[in-house]
């Protein structure tokens, strides 16, 4: 069994956080965002799940609302444009900075839109969600 196949079988598979300085994903979005509400270090938090295509297929990308609102302001180009998200912040610091921008790589973004239309099913987007908000209550 692959390391994919493990965290799939295992759950939390299909959630992603960028949780270390320098992490970055690309992705296109592939499903509107979702609130997600839980406790971070005890005290309640509220974060935004957004679906996504990455080049390892479909996942959950666990953001904050500030993260969410800059990506909305790109909604126009969500059907043709994929996006780079860099973390800018050591572990747990909460003066994180995330730069945002959209990829210029123009074969990988076709790969990721083809891989959606052959292989997304919307139907994970269902099981991410609960897989997301059962780790945001532990």
């Amino acid at each position: 069994m692959s390391w994919k196949e493990k965290m799939e079988d295992w759950g939390g598979g299909d959630i992603a956080f960028l949780s270390e300085d320098g992490e970055a994903i690309v992705f296109i979005v592939a499903a509107d965002p979702v609130l997600l509400v839980g406790k971070f270090k005890g005290r309640p938090s509220e974060r935004v799940g957004c679906p996504v295509i990455t080049q390892e297929g479909y996942t959950l990308l666990i953001t904050g609302k500030r993260v969410a609102r800059r990506l909305s302001k790109y909604e126009d180009r969500f059907e043709t444009s994929a996006f780079i998200m860099v973390r800018r912040g050591d572990h747990n610091d909460i003066e994180t900075k995330y730069d945002l921008s959209v990829c210029l790589d123009v074969e990988l973004t076709k790969r990721l839109f083809n891989w959606k239309a052959a292989e997304f099913d919307p139907g994970a987007v269902a099981t991410s969600i609960e897989d997301a908000e059962s780790i945001m209550k532990a």
